[in-house]
């Protein structure tokens, strides 16, 4: 079998890179795609996300496998049996650097070789550093990475969450958005609600810059000049009447503002952080759920709610039909965002129904679920908790701190996934807590001084975290109880209270998972220790997982033991067996 190994620091993935991928799989049985590590090299991303992006953009593509690997990409190449290294190259400057890397990769006299492909035309401008800048100043991306990785540059560089909310006329689309705006602000995470039609409203009215003049006249020439006011500003309701009574004319007004709005639209995004709603009729119909990243809201309403609110803006029941005519129904809306969602292997459609009698708690259970979907890296719940503390200072550094040492070049299963994987287990048991603010706040320091083979890890980490957050405005007995719970993740710890088990559960809970998982677990943990010859890790391996199965039971609580014990035990002995073959 002809193997390659298409290596790259994914930082992040562009469809330049995916192109030169695609390419190769025409010349090769398998494609190892490699994101390697150099430390002397900063990057945006951690190591796991880089790779994560990659998956996600390329797991579409046949004979394609995704690796992470440290150290030389020859010896990575050699120690797998792979002959052949790509590269890509743009120009002339990446030519002569990739020469100069093979020149190294020959002295190591492995017998690799590297080929090179050149980058089409068209995607010769495409870098990870363009896309970077560009999102920097809040320009379009989704022509240079996958969506998947659009929404995550949004995330690292803009702290941007986007969501599209839409629906037919008079479900409730702006009722849901303010809403949403509510619950955020309540639990201290920011919301800001962007209405397309009031950009639109904007550049038909009041903005004055050149353009916005210009776009006004060209309706005014596409629809008469009835549609004119004298200050030069567009009445909606005259245009209305013309482009909801004929399909064509509505998509000729639309092609008319689409730049405009698209403008417009960066222009609001513009230094905004947090959950941004952009709440938009025609989303599905005008093929922008892009924008969102495929990440929508779907308002529904029943045909009596509906109805009412339609009556209550004063229009006819001829304007009200000419309106729903005018845009996808509710079964419509779906299939197409579910069509975008599927073709681009990016993005979640959540349905809510918003009828005058639907619960008020659907709304809650809503924008839990969409934080918790789409904050990447967990930024929003660290702000949400930070306020909800009272803390006080800028929860900005201390995330970027805690980011940073979780990020450590040593670390392969104590990194941000582990913190990530255990908020979402917190999320189900919260409401069990006694001390829910100061146990998720443990949890993201309990791991923040780790040194593989040390045994005062969590003394280091609640040593330093009490460093950390004496300097803000928590209370002593705050701080006192937060740091506590951190030693208590010092196993085998025996818990002193049940919000004790619940923190001890949620750092064991990885070994009850499915045997893959379990696995990458363990992959991991060895990688972490990889100063310990073979044998000797094996020899220590096998007798602390011996050790775990001697305990009447390896979870202290019962939703634990319900959910996780079984599959644990289980996941336990197989390695145990396997370890002594």
């Amino acid at each position: 079998m002809a193997k390659a190994i298409y290596a790259f620091s994914g930082d992040p993935i562009t469809f330049g890179h995916i192109d030169i991928i695609k390419r190769t799989t025409r010349a090769f049985d398998e494609v190892i795609v490699g994101i390697g590590v150099n430390p002397d090299k900063k990057y945006m991303f951690t190591l796991d996300q880089r790779t994560d992006m990659a998956k996600q953009s390329l797991h579409m593509i046949p004979n394609v496998r995704v690796v992470s690997f440290k150290g030389l990409l020859v010896d990575y190449a050699f120690e797998h049996e792979i002959p052949v290294i790509i590269k890509g190259v743009r120009n002339i400057r990446d030519f002569d650097y990739e020469v100069m890397l093979h020149q190294l990769s020959e002295s190591q006299k492995l017998d690799i070789d590297t080929y090179m492909l050149p980058a089409k035309q068209d995607l010769a401008h495409i870098s990870s550093s363009a896309a970077k800048a560009l999102q920097l100043e809040q320009g379009l991306i989704h022509d240079y990475v996958p969506l998947y990785v659009k929404m995550c540059l949004e995330a690292k560089i803009s702290g941007q969450y986007i969501i599209g909310i839409t629906g037919e006329i008079g479900t409730g689309k702006s009722y849901v958005s303010k809403e949403i705006e509510e619950i955020g602000h309540s639990m201290g995470i920011p919301v800001h609600h962007i209405e397309l039609d009031h950009i639109g409203h904007q550049i038909t009215g009041i903005l004055q810059e050149p353009i916005y003049k210009e776009v006004r006249n060209k309706i005014a020439e596409k629809f008469g000049q009835g549609v004119q006011l004298q200050d030069g500003s567009i009445n909606r309701k005259i245009l209305g009447e013309i482009v909801f009574n004929d399909a064509d004319k509505l998509k000729e007004l639309n092609n008319i503002l689409y730049t405009p709005l698209m403008v417009r639209l960066r222009r609001q995004l513009y230094m905004k952080k947090g959950l941004i709603l952009f709440n938009a009729a025609l989303i599905a119909e005008s093929n922008m759920a892009y924008l969102c990243n495929n990440n929508i809201v779907l308002v529904t309403a029943d045909k009596k709610s509906q109805k009412r609110r339609l009556t209550e803006r004063s229009l006819t029941q001829a304007q009200i039909n000419k309106r729903l005519e005018s845009q996808f129904n509710t079964v419509q809306k779906k299939e197409s965002l579910l069509s975008q969602i599927n073709n681009t292997s990016c993005g979640q459609l959540w349905i809510i129904d918003n009828s005058d009698n639907s619960k008020e708690d659907n709304l809650k259970e809503l924008f839990t679920l969409i934080v918790n979907s789409i904050d990447k890296y967990g930024e929003l719940r660290f702000l949400a908790l930070w306020k909800r503390l009272e803390a006080g200072g800028s929860y900005e550094s201390e995330y970027n701190t805690i980011v940073q040492h979780y990020s450590e070049y040593h670390r392969s299963y104590h990194t941000m996934e582990h913190i990530l994987n255990g908020l979402e287990e917190l999320n189900n048991i919260n409401h069990l807590l006694s001390y829910p603010d100061e146990l998720e706040c443990a949890w993201w320091y309990h791991d923040i001084i780790y040194k593989p083979g040390s045994l005062i890890n969590e003394e280091e980490s609640a040593s330093y975290t009490r460093g950390r957050l004496s300097a803000t405005a928590l209370s002593k007995n705050k701080i006192h109880r937060i740091c506590d719970f951190i030693l208590k993740t010092k196993h085998p710890a025996a818990p002193t209270s049940t919000d004790d088990g619940y923190l001890i559960d949620i750092d064991l809970a990885i070994l009850g998972k499915s045997y893959t998982c379990f696995l990458a677990y363990e992959e991991k943990i060895r990688n972490e220790y990889y100063f310990v010859q073979d044998h000797e890790y094996v020899k220590e391996r096998k007798k602390f997982l011996s050790l775990l199965l001697e305990q009447s039971t390896l979870y202290h609580t019962d939703y634990f033991r319900k959910k996780y014990e079984k599959q644990a035990r289980e996941n336990i002995t197989q390695l145990i067996t396997n370890l002594g073959k």
